[in-house]
C-alpha cells in the first residue's frame, strides 16, 4: 500500500522528464546544423552572384578571362569540400559544376549558363531541406510544450497525493524516532523493543534496526571507556608507586654514598695498622721457615694482602678510580680462593670447582675474587646442615659465565621478584650488602647478574662478564 502510489508518482515524473529530455535533445540535434547550413547556403549564393556578374559582362561583349573561370571553379570545389549541405546530391552537383567550369573547349557564356542553372537547383534543394528542418523543429517544440503542460497539470496532484499518504504512514515512526534520539542524548542506551518495531510500518524497520545496532555499539564503547578509565587509574597508581619507590631508592643511594665516604675514610685509617701486622707476620714467617706453621702464616699474609687490597679498592672507589684490567687464569684464581676458604668453611660443607684450565680473560682480579668470595660465603651461611657448593665456569659468545651453586633452601620469592636491594636480607644477622656489592661490580664492568633457584632445592648465582679468551686447550681443574 505504501510503495504503490510512490512508484506511480515517481514513474510519472520520470516519464515526463525523460520525454522532455528526449525532445530537447532532438531539437538541439536538429538546430545544430542550421547555422552551418545557413553559412553553406550563403557561400553558394555568393558563388552564384559572382557567376551572374561574369555572365552579364560576357553578354555585354566584354571578353571573359580564363582566370575568372578558374577562380569560380576553385570556389565551387572548396564549397563542395565543406560540411553543411542538407540535400544528399548537393556535393555531387557542386563537383559537376566545378568540372564544367574547368572545361576549356566549351563556350564561356554557355558554360556559365549551365553552371548558374546547376547552382540554382542546388539552392532550391537546400532551401527545401531547410524549410523541412525548421518544420520538424517546430513540431518538436510543440510536443515539448505539451509534455511540460501535462507535467504541470498532473505532477502537483500526484505529488500531493503521495505526500499525504507518506505523511500519514511516516508520522508515527518519526515521532518514535524523535523520542529515541532524546533518550539517546540522555545516555539511555536501551534498544527499541521488538513489539514496538512490529507496530510500526515496515518501511521504518531498517531505521529502528540501525538504531538498535547503534545503541549496542555505544554500550560496547561505554564499557570500553570505563575499562580504559580504570586501566588509566591503575597505570597512574602504578606510576605514582614507581615514583615513590624511585624516591626511596634515591634516598637509599644517598645513604649509601655517605656510607661509602665513611667506609673510604675508615679503610684509609685501617691500612696503616694492617701494614704493621703484615710486616710482623712476614718476620714471623721467616722465623718459622721450614716448619709446619709456615704455611698457615703464609695464608694469613695472603689474606692480609687481600684485605689491604680491598681497603685500597674502597678508597679508589670513593675516588671513582676503576680497578685496572689484567690477564688472569680463571682456574688459578678460583684455586687460590678455595685454598683460603678451607680455613673458613666447615667440614660438613663440600666445595669443588669445574673450571677449564685454558680459560683466560682480561678482568679486574681483585674485584672478581671478592665477588666470588661474597657469593661462596653467602652460600655457606645459607646451608643449615651438611651440603655442597660448586663453582662452574665456561665461555659463551665472548662472555665469561661463572656460577656458584649451593644445596641450601634457595632464595626467597620476594628477592627473586623484587630484585637485589641494599640492606634487604632474609637471613638473621645479615647485612644485605653482599649481593649488592657483587651486582655493583658486575654492572661496573658491563656484565649481568642472574639469581635462580634449583630443583628440588638450592640456589644458583651466575655472573656474566665480557671476556677476551685465548685460543688454547686444557683439562678441567677439580678442587
Amino acid at each position: 500500500m505504501f510503495w504503490l502510489p510512490l512508484w506511480i508518482s515517481v514513474g510519472v515524473v520520470l516519464a515526463a522528464l525523460i520525454g522532455m529530455l528526449f525532445v530537447s535533445w532532438h531539437s538541439l540535434e536538429r538546430l545544430a546544423p542550421v547555422q552551418s547550413h545557413l553559412e553553406h547556403v550563403e557561400r553558394i549564393q555568393s558563388v552564384g552572384l559572382n557567376m551572374e556578374q561574369i555572365l552579364l559582362k560576357g553578354l555585354r561583349g566584354t571578353p571573359i578571362a580564363r582566370s575568372e573561370l578558374v577562380a569560380l571553379r576553385d570556389q565551387v570545389q572548396e564549397i563542395a569540400r565543406l560540411e553543411g549541405a542538407l540535400h544528399p546530391q548537393t556535393v555531387m552537383r557542386l563537383e559537376r559544376v566545378g568540372t564544367q567550369l574547368g572545361d576549356a573547349k566549351a563556350r564561356t557564356v554557355d558554360l556559365l549558363f549551365q553552371a548558374l542553372a546547376e547552382i540554382r537547383q542546388v539552392l532550391d534543394s537546400e532551401r527545401e531541406r531547410h524549410d523541412w528542418l525548421l518544420t520538424q523543429i517546430g513540431r518538436d517544440a510543440a510536443t515539448e510544450i505539451k509534455l511540460t503542460v501535462l507535467l504541470l497539470l498532473v505532477g502537483p496532484f500526484v505529488f500531493g497525493a503521495t505526500l499525504l499518504f507518506i505523511r500519514s504512514r511516516v508520522k508515527l515512526p518519526l515521532r518514535a524516532m524523535e523520542d529515541l534520539l532524546v533518550r539517546l542524548a540522555r545516555k539511555d542506551y536501551r534498544p527499541v523493543p521488538e513489539v514496538l518495531i512490529g507496530n510500526i510500518d515496515r518501511v521504518a524497520h531498517p531505521a529502528f534496526n540501525s538504531y538498535n545496532e547503534l545503541v549496542a555499539r555505544l554500550q560496547a564503547l561505554e564499557a570500553d571507556h570505563r575499562d580504559r578509565e580504570q586501566t588509566l587509574e591503575q597505570e597512574v597508581r602504578q606510576a605514582t608507586e614507581a615514583l615513590l619507590a624511585q624516591s626511596r631508592e634515591l634516598r637509599r643511594a644517598e645513604r649509601l654514598a655517605a656510607i661509602g665516604a665513611v667506609s673510604a675514610g675508615l679503610a684509609h685509617e685501617l691500612r696503616n695498622p694492617l701494614a704493621g701486622i703484615q710486616m710482623a707476620c712476614g718476620k714471623l714467617h721467616r722465623a718459622l721457615a721450614d716448619t709446619e706453621h709456615a704455611a698457615r702464616i703464609a695464608a694469613v699474609i695472603d689474606e692480609l694482602k687481600r684485605i689491604n687490597h680491598l681497603l685500597t679498592s674502597q678508597v679508589d672507589a670513593a675516588r671513582h678510580l676503576p680497578e685496572p684490567l689484567e690477564e688472569i687464569a680463571v682456574d688459578r684464581l678460583v684455586d687460590e680462593l678455595l685454598t683460603l676458604l678451607r680455613y673458613q668453611i666447615p667440614e660438613r660443607i663440600a666445595i669443588n670447582a669445574q673450571i677449564p684450565s685454558d680459560l683466560r680473560c682480561l678482568l679486574p682480579a681483585a674485584g672478581l675474587r671478592q665477588a666470588l668470595l661474597n657469593l661462596v660465603l653467602n652460600a655457606v651461611q645459607a646451608i643449615p646442615d651438611a651440603g655442597r657448593i660448586q663453582i662452574a665456569s665456561r665461555l659463551e659468545s665472548g662472555e665469561l659465565s661463572v656460577s656458584v651453586i649451593d644445596s641450601g633452601p634457595g632464595f626467597p620469592e620476594d628477592l627473586l621478584r623484587a630484585g637485589i636491594r641494599p640492606f634487604a636480607t632474609g637471613r638473621k644477622g645479615g647485612t644485605g650488602l653482599g649481593l649488592a656489592m657483587v651486582r655493583r661490580f658486575v654492572r661496573d664492568h658491563d656484565g649481568d647478574l642472574h639469581l635462580a633457584n634449583q630443583t628440588p632445592h638450592g640456589a644458583a648465582v651466575t655472573l656474566r662478564l665480557p671476556c677476551r679468551p685465548h685460543a688454547s686447550t686444557g683439562a678441567t681443574s677439580h678442587v
